[in-house]
């Protein structure tokens, strides 16, 4: 059974070493692309705007509307979205039946109907909210584009100029990471703004907002490698006068080169590092010393070297994927450093950095964040527990061979964790990841995951906290052997193998796991059957499918049982 899917995964691997990731197409990336496109140049990008648009009209389902990924179920965002492009320069007759779904849901298209919609859906969290509605207006969609611009919740693109370890304080209205929409958003409603006093005074910081924006701007031109934070620079921009600036050059050549074959894009370029090293955990014992001191050497190269342009971060991390765009992040660093040590990298400087550069990210409440520490008003920046477990086994690798000062810092951070973890389980003994929901359930959450991940990292521990996990994922074990993200939907190939790695080590789920491992055997002797499960939860409840991922769990689920 491994055999095969080992075999399959190796053959995965790009002749650089890295292992090729396949992300899904996004309806939500191909309407942004196309419409930044159209709005730098129509008839430069005919070719490309016209391939979007095919794909877009080719895949909404029977009702008209759109999912975030050609597997997701239909949502407000994504079918809007689809709807402004294909909508843009002619009158589709496909797009009636989006047009009446999206009526009901605004009650009409004016632009406080919409943007009423939009705050609803998105709450307090500005960074895919407005964005929308300066991609909407830029589009032509609001009869009154000048009143649309003003009233607008104002991102205020000035801010940038302060120095960033303030930014925590500013109570900004995005995410650490979307600092370039701030700008060009905010850049874009300046250029809209009423004449008078204010305007002009907040045209001083316009040249050094730029400058900001350009040092955040990555060689390959993608923001975080992500065609919709991307694509919303370019339009608005244009919109700002700054059609001819570098970086929307740069931003265009991104979206070009980063554009399928098919007409669509994915929600980001690859996740070729995270894929990496989560497949060589499980697959070093079959490598070779020669091939474990090729990987070391791989990693090793891709770990940041240097204060990170676009968070300030520390050198000493790794981010989702080898391209430039790319930014350091916790979870992939508790990744790498794991892989570092199941390929035999003994401690030296690179896992220094490494272990250091997490430490220095935890929070105060013991948790560790995504990318910043610090950023709390907004959930994606706050401490998440599948992180925080992930930070606690990558610390827990090599925490034995540090020199003393080292370790009674992992020592304490691991204190910690664990206090944030007790904080943060829920009665019923599970607990709630970031970055993986479930889009079948109403709450887009999904407990099972995120619990599977905490036991799977913490399992070796004798915690009372960790038993009621364990018993968490047992109840939710449905009758075919399978698990969902919550008790009560369908069955996921991915969710079901991480169950069966993190219940494995425990001989009471010893049946549990044999009934799981039999409705897996199926996947595993086929693994190109196994259905796109869309598990991500980003960029403000954007859904992708990774084609790696199933072979990658389902080989970790049968090599932990063996």
């Amino acid at each position: 059974m491994s055999e095969n899917l080992k075999h399959m995964l190796m053959q995965r691997r790009g002749p650089d070493g890295f292992f090729e990731s396949v992300l899904s197409d996004s309806a939500v990336s191909t309407a942004v692309a196309c419409i930044a496109l159209d709005i730098a140049d129509p008839q430069r990008y005919k070719r490309e705007i016209d391939g979007a648009k095919q794909w877009l009209a080719a895949t909404q389902t029977q009702e008209g509307l759109y999912g975030d990924s050609p597997e997701s179920p239909a949502n407000l965002t994504a079918t809007f979205l689809a709807y402004v492009a294909l909508n843009r320069t002619e009158k589709l007759a496909a797009t009636e039946k989006t047009k009446a779904w999206l009526l009901e849901r605004f009650g009409d298209f004016s632009f406080s109907s919409v943007k009423r919609g939009f705050l609803a859906e998105y709450g307090k969290d500005l960074t895919f909210s407005v964005p929308i509605l300066a991609l909407a207006t830029t589009a032509g969609f609001f009869e009154n584009a000048e009143q649309a611009w003003r009233d607008m919740p104002r991102f205020p693109f000035e801010v940038v100029l302060f120095p960033e370890r303030l930014f925590k304080y500013l109570n900004l209205p995005v995410v650490s990471y979307a600092i370039p929409a701030l700008i060009c958003v905010g850049l874009a409603q300046w250029t809209h703004a009423r004449p008078g006093i204010v305007k002009s005074l907040r045209s001083h910081a316009i040249n050094r907002a730029l400058r900001v924006l350009t040092a955040k701007q990555p060689a390959s031109g993608g923001f975080l490698e992500a065609a919709p934070l991307t694509g919303f620079c370019v339009m608005c921009l244009c919109v700002a006068g700054l059609r001819e600036h570098i970086v929307t050059k740069t931003a265009l050549r991104f979206l070009l080169e980063t554009q399928h074959d098919n007409g669509a894009w994915g929600i980001d370029r690859d996740l070729r590092q995270w894929t990496t090293t989560l497949s060589l955990a499980p697959l070093s014992p079959y490598l070779s010393d020669d091939e474990k001191s090729r990987y070391r050497d791989v990693l090793k190269k891709s770990q940041a070297k240097i204060e990170h342009p676009f968070t300030r971060s520390a050198p000493g991390g790794w981010a989702w994927t080898s391209h430039s765009g790319g930014v350091p992040d916790a979870d992939d660093t508790s990744a790498a450093l794991i892989a570092l040590h199941h390929l035999g990298e003994p401690f030296g400087e690179s896992l220094r950095h490494g272990i250091e550069w997490l430490l220095d990210l935890q929070n105060r409440d013991g948790g560790i964040p995504t990318f910043c520490r610090g950023w709390g008003a907004l959930p994606f920046d706050r401490s998440c527990p599948d992180i925080s477990a992930h930070a606690f086994k990558a610390f827990s690798c090599y925490e034995d061979e540090l020199p003393m000062p080292l370790r009674k810092r992992v020592m304490n951070g691991k204190k910690k964790i664990l206090r944030y973890l007790k904080s943060t389980q829920r009665k019923d003994g599970s607990f709630v990841p970031l970055w993986f929901g479930d889009q079948s359930a109403s709450d887009k959450e999904s407990p099972v995951y995120g619990s599977a991940v905490v036991l799977e990292h913490l399992g070796e521990l004798d915690e009372p906290f960790l038993e009621k996990t364990k018993n968490f994922l047992l109840a939710c074990q449905h009758e075919s052997g399978g698990w969902s993200g919550w008790k009560g939907g369908p069955d996921y190939v991915t969710v079901t193998a991480r169950c069966v790695t993190a219940l494995a080590p425990f001989p009471e789920a010893a049946q549990g796991v044999g009934r799981a491992l039999n409705y897996l055997r199926p996947y595993a002797e086929r693994p190109e059957s196994a259905p796109a499960e869309p598990i991500g939860l980003y960029f403000a409840h954007l859904w992708y499918s990774e084609e790696l991922y199933p072979l990658i769990f389902l080989l970790n689920a049968f090599e932990r049982t063996q």
